[in-house]
């Protein structure tokens, strides 16, 4: 939960994670030097030290979501780069804060307070709860003191990300560049070579196949799997055939009277007359006290409301509102017409919408089913709490006894009157009757599960279907036989073969071109032609993609002189193009809203440059001391 309250904080700190992940920072190891002022120290930032322990709270929360998101044991190459990535984030982040403290960037305790207390995580009906954040804090194991340290330092960095956005700026001239840029088409032709089309007259030799997979059977590995005896109860298997005795119906009836009559519903009418730049409140008021003589004094309701109302949805009609029970307007409305009589209007009432006058036509009574009308609705409502609290208890017994009993399904099967079942070939990314439910997943890969041989806890796998299991086999990856994997690789061989040859066929097209002769002329010798698409913008979706950026990367052709080009595509296939011309963008073609969104993208992506820039100026002056054994893998477990 801590850490949705932190991704609520956007902005600088978590950008900042971000972009060091893709920005190696290369530390400053002083000297060798590895010792500490403090015991128990990780890292030293210019002077300041940070906790062995919070290196491994950081670093342990990262291990647990790569290994979440990517449903498999981490490698030990994958292990290393979350320590070099918590080291970075670390080191940045301290830096950081140091500098907006050496900068002045202050936030008051009432200030730290009142973001507190608007975060939604600690509110029970929508009003701040101190037992909601005492029990919220306690179970994530932080003090109070922490967490709004912690704030304090994530909203003092705010301001500093704030100022640097606020400060960011475009000149006229410079914006309608980037306009020109950003709004500038290209006029090509182009050909493709369909790797696809070309592999399909492509057959592998069998020598070759067997070669591609002596040279990479470690590609061709089976996935981890386990097979898995489960236990499982759904509430569909519940208990469908109770019948409720006649007491237990008479019961159901009369324990809420209201369930089974229809809400009062009453029609009404109104005028509104609103409140705005052309009205002011006493004007409003005025007005409708006016139009309120008018009617005692006989005047026709529908036409003063065609008149007069400010509500174009009714004011056509009459001012007719229609039936509505209770709930449906707002609280003075609702109150002023539920105390009407039919034929009676009120006074002007007064709402956020400006001043109405409420006329009540008639009122719909409310009415009932007596018991016998709604006996089979109420046997069926029964019969289902049945299954549910059935269901429910038979779940809770299942999770007591496989916990009792964690070596075995068989004493909570038989107990529970229940058959093991078996799935094999169950992975960390889920399978068969599982689905991708990631509890399950985590539960049984788990070292407890997979290595200890014990039972899962009880796992809800969707509403109303719960299931407990354990391993039964554990199946290593291996590699796969090549009988198995004889189509698979020759599948690969057709597209390298095809890549090669949508690649050579291009080259030599171009190759001809570049020597004098016609491009279309070279390509009717081969029975091809250009296709023409018209100018494309940067986004066009009518070419693929590395089409599209290499002819925005071409240069612009010079005295009407086309330029051509090839280019590899990412399916293997390969493009030759023919650049006719380069169109600028015109600024004043585009509306006036697009330019205003266009330019506020743009300050933001600039304050993001000056935000980046700020951050390799603090990690490249930054004095970081590394303690030697802190990617020691023996360390993580202390």
């Amino acid at each position: 939960m801590l850490e949705r309250i932190r991704d609520g904080l956007k902005g600088w700190l978590a950008w900042v994670v971000i972009a060091l992940i893709g920005v190696p920072l290369a530390l400053t190891f002083v000297g060798g030097d590895s010792t500490f002022t403090g015991a128990g120290t990780a890292i030293s930032v210019n002077g300041e030290d940070i906790p062995a322990v919070e290196f491994q709270r950081v670093l342990q929360d990262r291990m647990v979501a790569r290994q979440q998101e990517s449903r498999s044991q981490l490698s030990p190459e994958v292990e290393q780069q979350l320590k070099q990535e918590t080291l970075d984030g670390l080191v940045l982040n301290r830096a950081v804060l140091q500098f907006v403290h050496q900068a002045g960037f202050r936030v008051s305790a009432q200030r730290v307070a009142d973001h507190i207390r608007s975060l939604e995580n600690f509110q029970v009906g929508g009003q701040f709860s101190k037992p909601a954040y005492d029990a919220a804090l306690a179970a994530n194991g932080v003090s109070a003191a922490a967490f709004e340290s912690e704030q304090r330092s994530l909203l003092e960095v705010n301001q500093l990300q704030d100022g640097i956005a606020g400060s960011a700026f475009f000149t006229p001239a410079e914006f309608r560049r980037i306009i020109a840029l950003d709004q500038e088409r290209r006029d090509l032709e182009y050909v493709l070579f369909d790797s696809r089309v070309l592999g399909a007259a492509i057959t592998p030799a069998d020598a070759e196949i067997q070669a591609y997979y002596a040279t990479n059977s470690a590609q061709f590995q089976s996935e981890e799997a386990v097979d898995l005896d489960y236990l499982e109860i759904s509430l569909a298997d519940a208990e469908r055939d109770y019948v409720p005795d006649e007491a237990a119906l008479r019961k159901a009836y009369d324990e809420d009277p209201t369930r089974f009559r229809s809400a009062e519903e009453r029609h009404a009418r109104h005028i509104l007359i609103t409140v705005g730049t052309d009205r002011s409140d006493a004007a409003a008021k005025a007005l409708a006290d006016e139009i309120g003589k008018k009617l005692a004094d006989g005047a026709d309701f529908s036409a003063l409301a065609a008149q007069y109302s400010g509500d174009p949805g009714s004011a056509a009609r009459g001012g007719d509102l229609g039936f509505a029970a209770r709930g449906v307007y707002v609280e003075p409305f609702e109150t002023a017409l539920f105390a009407l009589k039919p034929g009676e209007t009120s006074a002007p009432v007064k709402t956020e919408f400006g001043y109405h006058i409420i006329r009540l036509e008639t009122i719909k009574a409310s009415e009932g089913q007596d018991f016998e009308q709604v006996r089979e609705q109420l046997a069926e409502s029964l019969r289902e709490q049945k299954a549910q609290d059935s269901f429910y208890a038979l779940a809770e017994r299942l999770d007591d006894l496989a916990l009792e009993n964690p070596g075995s399904l068989e004493p909570a099967a038989k107990e529970a009157g229940l058959q093991i079942r078996r799935f094999s070939g169950y992975t960390r990314a889920g399978g068969g009757p599982f689905g991708d439910n990631s509890d399950l997943s985590s539960a049984v890969f788990s070292d407890a599960v997979l290595e200890g041989g014990e039972n899962t806890p009880l796992i809800e796998l969707d509403q109303g279907r719960v299931v407990v299991a354990r391993v039964a086999e554990h199946k290593l990856p291996a590699a796969r036989p090549l009988a198995e994997v004889r189509d698979e690789i020759a599948a690969r061989l057709r597209l390298l073969h095809a890549a090669t040859e949508a690649r050579t066929q291009g080259e030599a097209i171009l190759k001809r071109q570049q020597a004098g002769e016609d491009l279309a002329a070279v390509l009717a010798s081969m029975d091809l032609r250009l296709t023409r698409t018209g100018p494309v913008l940067r986004r066009s979706p009518l070419l693929p993609p590395e089409l599209l950026s290499a002819v925005f990367r071409a240069p612009a052709p010079v005295d009407d002189k086309p330029v051509v080009r090839g280019v590899s595509l990412g399916d293997g296939g390969y493009a030759v193009y023919r650049l006719d011309r380069v169109i600028p963008g015109d600024p004043a073609q585009i509306p006036q809203d697009q330019r205003d969104t266009q330019q506020r993208i743009l300050v933001q992506r600039s304050a993001q440059a000056e935000l980046a820039a700020l951050a390799a100026e603090l990690r490249s002056t930054a004095k970081v001391v590394v303690a030697k054994d802190l990617f020691k893998a023996e360390d993580l477990t202390q």
